[in-house]
């Protein structure tokens, strides 16, 4: 793609197609987030991040905006303070307060060797996070070594100017006339026990990166493939001891990165996601069937016409004329509503695998691992989160209830496979 020439950041941003809906879907005790971390293989010296931060800050401005109420839409603002590291805590990705002051919807947060960074959805998606947060480790390195880590693909030269390119909203960019419906089938539910509010528990599987691969090979599928048809059988498997929505498929949503597709510079939101049923007396008979299934399933729901067309009706939705002069209480209702009664009720879990993050040399030799945790969404209290970086493959669950047996199952599952997996929680 041509690059664009460097430019002085705008002094305000609409917030994209994708970030629209989660200003609304807040509330004031949850709000979509995710965390991506790195691990070094040395403690972390707070003040170089911090100095690190502000260079990165720099590099991507946006991620240095506030979220401000418009008449019509949120949108985000520029503002002179600079978001300062925070320590971490045992509780990931509490709500930020948007609220008070001048606030941002990230943070930052370093304990011993990790430097997580939590963010808003708003804000960005996982390739837009890891982007900044890679970036913002290389920066590090480099004030702590005195050694320049190589720029290239997620690592930005942060001695370069930001770019236009950078803060586009590029749906209505490369969204066309023909829309499709986005009605489906509501998913069956996990349930269980719920953990007290502002906890999220958080169980992580670190495995090597190459035994995963080969195995994925060997069995002629990729490790997305291989991972997601395993969540999928456990899932099946908890199904099997539920009375409740037995009907209903269990649905399994595989984000999807529109960068893939289309030759966007994009840094903010440019992903959609494709949903994944499975009957309950439909199922394949076997792991392999159910890699099979996925395969045929993503190869024709990937095609890039028919992502197209879902990702032109939210564009199409966003342009209609009754919709636009809405005052924005009242379009905070609509997709409020929205939300609560199509988004998360069309899913049963979500798995989503950034895949292998490629780490300069100099850069790879001082980092340890990096993880990928999703946020407690409000009716699936099951997420699953896959990143791999310096030869580890983190497969992180988080939840909201006490029970284990899906994690528990899909570890086992690997394991009997032969790949070896070190657990770790908090």
């Amino acid at each position: 793609m041509k690059q664009q020439r460097a430019a002085s950041p705008p002094s305000w941003l609409n917030l994209d197609n994708a970030a629209k809906i989660y200003p609304a879907a807040r509330s004031k005790g949850w709000m979509p987030m995710f965390r991506v971390s790195i691990t070094f293989l040395e403690d972390i010296d707070h003040a170089l991040m911090q100095r690190a931060l502000d260079a990165a800050v720099r590099r991507v401005p946006f991620f240095g905006y506030r979220l401000r109420r418009g008449l019509f839409w949120y949108y985000l603002e520029s503002q002179k303070e600079r978001p300062q590291v925070e320590e971490d805590a045992r509780n990931p990705m509490l709500p930020l307060n948007l609220t008070q002051g001048r606030r941002f919807l990230f943070r930052l947060r370093v304990h011993k060797r990790r430097a997580a960074l939590e963010v808003f959805h708003a804000l960005t998606d996982g390739y837009g996070a890891t982007a900044f947060l890679v970036t913002l480790a290389a920066e590090y390195l480099y004030l702590r070594t005195g050694k320049r880590m190589e720029a290239g693909g997620m690592v930005l030269d942060t001695r370069e100017r930001p770019r236009p390119e950078e803060w586009e909203d590029s749906f209505p960019r490369y969204a066309r006339a023909r829309a499709g419906s986005r009605r489906e089938q509501s998913a069956w539910q996990l349930r269980g026990t719920a953990v007290p509010r502002g906890f999220l528990r958080v169980i992580t599987g670190l495995v090597p990166t190459q035994q995963l691969l080969e195995l994925a090979r060997g069995m002629g599928t990729t490790i997305n493939n291989l991972l997601a048809a395993l969540l999928l059988r456990s899932l099946m498997r908890q199904k099997e001891g539920s009375l409740r929505m037995r009907r209903r498929p269990v649905k399994l949503s595989l984000p999807v990165n529109l960068r893939r597709y289309y030759p966007s510079g994009t840094l903010r939101n440019f992903s959609f996601y494709v949903n994944v049923p499975v009957h309950t007396g439909q199922e394949p008979d076997s792991l392999e069937g159910l890699i099979d299934y996925l395969t045929h399933y993503m190869g024709l729901e990937t095609m890039e016409h028919r992502l197209n067309v879902r990702f032109s009706a939210n564009v199409k939705a966003e342009r209609n004329k009754l919709l636009r002069v809405a005052p924005l209480f009242l379009k905070t209702l609509v997709l409020k509503i929205m939300y609560r009664f199509t988004g998360e009720r069309y899913v049963t879990t979500t798995l989503t695998n950034l895949g292998r993050i490629v780490l300069p040399q100099g850069m790879e030799e001082q980092v340890e691992r990096m993880n990928l945790v999703l946020g407690p969404a409000r009716r699936t209290p099951l997420g699953c989160a896959v990143i791999s970086a310096a030869g580890q493959t983190c497969i992180s669950f988080s939840k909201s209830i006490r029970e284990t047996e899906v994690e528990r199952d899909f570890f086992t599952s690997l394991v009997q496979l032969g790949i070896p997996v070190t657990i770790q929680s908090n």
